[in-house]
């Protein structure tokens, strides 16, 4: 019995589960690695299920599900194929969450239907070359321009961008400060067939290949004066906002990949034999085994209590920061540990839990790294 969840919270993951089971999902995989990009077809099934407006309010036309569910849907995702997670993670989380809580209500009306329909996932533009963990110290421009804004820059990174209808893009207004280097940063919602706006190559990645990840490139791009998300010089906080939220979905993304990456480890050592028994005998595997479960458990809780934390309204900074921090970290021993298991199989491509390893290296370095979340952790507890 789990504290946090529901039966409304239940059946949601329920049927995410049921779908990518059922739909040939698993099929698909390998190709779309080697390709480095998503079916089409997977993420306009997503939006007819509701699954890419699942956290954007009923009035808006979304479903309206709690942070909860999200959280264990991504978990749902991950467990089947984490690319795939990510994409939604970015596009639900991140981008429809920051214009419902910051978008006005034309906005609201104009982009969220773009993120809902399955006709692309949304993309966050915050990263560049020069500031990664160090956010803001970012470079790209935006300037008044008649009735409109020109932003200039390059992105770096960005998930979804060669599927986006639209980015979030974070610009400074104004000079660079160094002594208050989030002044003026300033949050824009920028459709990509804007003027100006291109997409770079994409990025050749260890893992998630079939995640999108490229630069997003602004000549000048021009988009209209409604364009500005929230208040000129606020963006920043608008982007540590996302972010936090983003980290509970990291932690669900890190749960789902860990847990199938042992669920194959579990299954294999029932069936190898070495010594003339099945290895799942030896008590060496058997507390491998215990501790990465016992330790996944651990993480999922973490996760589901910052999601409850926001679903009532309460701070969550620091919880979603634990959450990031203690299952993506948990993935990596888990996800090793698997491999482990398989022995050279497992170092094998024609065993999945190799993919697993190398798609959950990727979440303790995105959304924050780890070394990140222990600052957000500590400041948190020496203000206290």
């Amino acid at each position: 019995m789990n504290p946090f969840v529901g039966a409304t919270e239940r059946e949601l993951s329920r049927a995410v589960s049921d779908w990518a089971s059922g739909k040939g999902v698993a099929e698909r995989i390998p190709a779309a690695e080697n390709e480095g990009a998503l079916p089409r077809d997977l993420i306009a099934e997503l939006g007819r299920l509701g699954v890419l407006g699942m956290t954007i309010p009923e009035a808006d036309g979304g479903l309206g599900a709690s942070s909860v569910a999200f959280a264990l849907v991504l978990e749902e995702l991950s467990a089947a194929w984490p690319s795939l997670a990510v994409g939604v993670a970015v596009n639900s989380g991140i981008v429809a969450g920051s214009i419902v809580r910051h978008g006005t209500a034309e906005q609201r009306k104009r982009w969220l239907p773009k993120l809902m329909d399955g006709a692309g996932l949304g993309a966050f533009a915050l990263t560049e070359a020069t500031s990664g963990s160090d956010a803001a110290s970012l470079r790209v421009t935006a300037r008044r321009d008649g009735g409109g804004w020109r932003i200039g820059g390059q992105k770096q990174f960005i998930t979804n961008a060669r599927y986006a209808p639209l980015a979030i893009v974070l610009a400074r207004v104004g000079e660079f400060d160094a002594e208050r280097t989030s002044a003026g940063i300033t949050a824009f919602i920028v459709p990509l067939d804007a003027p100006g706006v291109s997409v770079g190559p994409p990025e050749r990645k260890l893992g998630l290949r079939a995640s999108d990840t490229s630069a997003l490139i602004l000549e000048d791009a021009r988009v209209g004066g409604d364009a500005m998300l929230g208040e000129a010089g606020k963006g920043f906080a608008i982007a540590m906002s996302g972010l936090d939220g983003g980290r509970i979905g990291i932690a669900a993304q890190s749960v789902g990949i860990a847990r199938r990456a042992l669920e194959l480890a579990r299954a294999y050592s029932k069936e190898r034999k070495q010594f003339g028994r099945p290895i799942a005998d030896f008590e060496g595997l058997r507390f491998k085994l215990a501790k990465a479960d016992s330790d996944l458990e651990a993480a999922r809780l973490l996760a589901l209590r910052a999601a409850w934390f926001r679903d009532r309204g309460r701070p969550f900074t620091r919880e979603a920061a634990m959450a990031k921090l203690y299952a993506s970290e948990m993935a990596q021993r888990a996800t090793h540990a698997a491999v482990q298991i398989l022995g050279g199989n497992g170092y094998m491509r024609d065993y999945a839990v190799e993919r697993y390893a190398r798609d959950g290296r990727a979440t303790t370095i995105y959304e924050g790294t780890s070394e990140i979340q222990r600052i957000v952790i500590a400041r948190s507890l020496l203000a206290a």
